[in-house]
């Protein structure tokens, strides 16, 4: 049997209970008040007249209070309303202030005011005080509070009746509540029946149109549940995975794209070297180079070409293996000094020579450490400023490179004075294979790999990389890692 025919049915069947729980409730609440007030209040009355007496009093408050408010602070009127409670056995007490008076042909005196006191007190602290039944010279007199909020001196009125006649029947208050009971499950439960079968069969469907979605292979559509239920769980749960498998398969076909386009540069950046060494070797073999000095030049270009496809495949195997996971880090703990110092005599030693002013600045502490692993972050610092210096157009190349300390991050940026790039460049230089289309030549080395590679060891680092520029004045590439990891060696293989 299915979760919603079973639903139906606990429907069906709690409707029908309800409705007879509601209805004997009602038969007996009525019948047990009728029963309590008639034997207790009409004394020699009819019913009838009961009934109408106390409607009729009851009316003439109404009236006082909503018109004539006045009425209600003067002692006629409250002798009045005593007077036509004798028929009850009654009186009227007024309550003003601390002022309590008593009215009526069957008035009490101080004493019963006193203990009415007592008992209107005793009730209010544990119950609702309009009803109080006060025990009196072998009489129980049941107290009716009418306030009048109106009155600027908080006024009450206290309609009381003899209910010495219903004294065997006191138990019934008990019967009331529990009826009372009866009648709010009666009518809770109706409601209760719908809102589970609104949150349980509702979310089904909606849960089985998503699956039937997903197995037609469409993933844009949302699936969302305010229940907060079992049944709200799992479609939670469900929308879950199923944003996780439509971005695993956005993953999957951006990096398809990725692929398509990875091949397509490889093919053109390995194209271009093998034309040049193609036709040198192409003009050797029909004896061009009749010269030695020519047919060294051509060996040397040749071998130059074949240098820069050897780089190019060391790049493009290193970035496989950074992608794949797949590359060792060697961690160690390293005196932050001491590697500045050592990168910085190895970059003055390449570069200076060719005539690039390189200066640099350390403003990290003598005492400071970085787990690293020191020759990828010396791949990643010669990266960085060979990248600087094969782009250099000025006639006096100038590269800073500082290190320092931002919180608890090593800091190290290089800063060049050379073309730089425009914004839109600026968020594509880490990408494989990309370099600006005015430097994309052959005058121009490289595989297009370096700052890719170089952002993947940061990233293994657990750093992150950025750069600025203003065209044709800087750029800067500035590098955070942070300086306290596990101290270990860690790594893939």
């Amino acid at each position: 049997m299915s979760i919603r025919l079973k639903l139906i049915l606990t429907y069906l069947v709690g409707a029908l209970l309800t409705a007879i729980i509601v209805a004997m409730t009602g038969i007996g609440i009525v019948t047990a008040v009728l029963s309590y007030f008639a034997s207790g209040i009409v004394k020699d009355q009819s019913p009838d007249e009961a009934f109408s007496r106390g409607i009729d009093l009851f009316v003439d408050l109404r009236y006082a209070e909503r018109y004539t408010p006045e009425e209600l602070t003067s002692p006629a009127f409250a002798a009045t309303i005593g007077d036509r409670l004798q028929p009850f056995g009654g009186f009227l007490v007024v309550r003003q202030g601390d002022r309590w008076e008593s009215y009526g042909a069957l008035s009490e005196g101080e004493a019963f005011l006193k203990q009415l006191r007592q008992d209107v007190s005793a009730a209010g602290r544990h119950a609702n005080d309009v009803f109080v039944v006060s025990a009196w010279e072998e009489r129980d007199l049941l107290s009716v509070g009418y306030d009048f909020p109106e009155i600027d001196d908080p006024l009450t009125y206290y309609l009381i009746a003899d209910m010495t006649a219903a004294d065997s029947k006191t138990n019934r208050f008990e019967s009331f509540v529990l009826l009372g009971i009866a009648i709010l499950v009666g009518i809770i439960l109706v409601p209760l029946l719908w809102i589970t079968t609104k949150d349980i069969v509702r979310p089904l469907r909606q849960l089985e149109q998503g699956s039937r979605r997903i197995a037609e292979g469409d993933l844009n559509f949302r699936l969302e549940s305010k229940v907060r239920n079992e049944v709200g769980s799992v479609i939670r749960s469900y929308e879950k995975m199923r944003s996780e498998l439509q971005r695993s398969i956005d993953a999957q076909l951006a990096l398809e794209e990725n692929r398509k386009e990875l091949i397509s540069n490889i093919s053109h950046d390995l194209k271009t070297p093998l034309t040049s060494i193609k036709g040198y070797v192409e003009g050797i073999r029909v004896g061009i180079t009749d010269d030695p000095e020519k047919l060294k030049k051509y060996i040397d270009v040749i071998y130059a070409k074949t240098l820069d496809m050897d780089r190019m495949i060391d790049d493009l195997f290193l970035l496989s293996k950074l992608d794949l996971e797949q590359e060792r880090f060697h961690m160690e703990t390293v005196p932050l000094e001491s590697f500045y110092r050592q990168t910085m005599s190895e970059l003055q030693m390449e570069y200076e020579s060719a005539g690039v002013r390189l200066t640099s600045e350390y403003e990290a502490g003598q005492d400071d450490v970085v787990t690293m692993d020191v020759q990828k972050m010396r791949r990643v610092m010669l990266n960085i400023v060979g990248n600087s210096v094969k782009f250099m157009d000025k006639k006096e190349p100038h590269i800073h490179v500082y290190f320092g300390r931002q919180s608890e991050n090593w800091v190290f940026a290089v800063t060049d004075n050379g073309p730089g790039m425009g914004p839109d460049e600026l968020e594509r230089i880490f990408d494989r294979f990309y370099r600006a289309d005015t430097n994309r030549n052959q005058n121009v080395a490289g595989s297009g790999l370096g700052l890719a590679i170089v952002k993947q060891i940061i990233a293994n680092h657990g750093g992150t990389i950025h750069a600025r520029s203003e065209p044709g004045r800087f750029m800067t590439v500035m590098i955070s890692i942070p300086m306290k990891r596990d101290n270990k060696e860690t790594g893939r293989a």
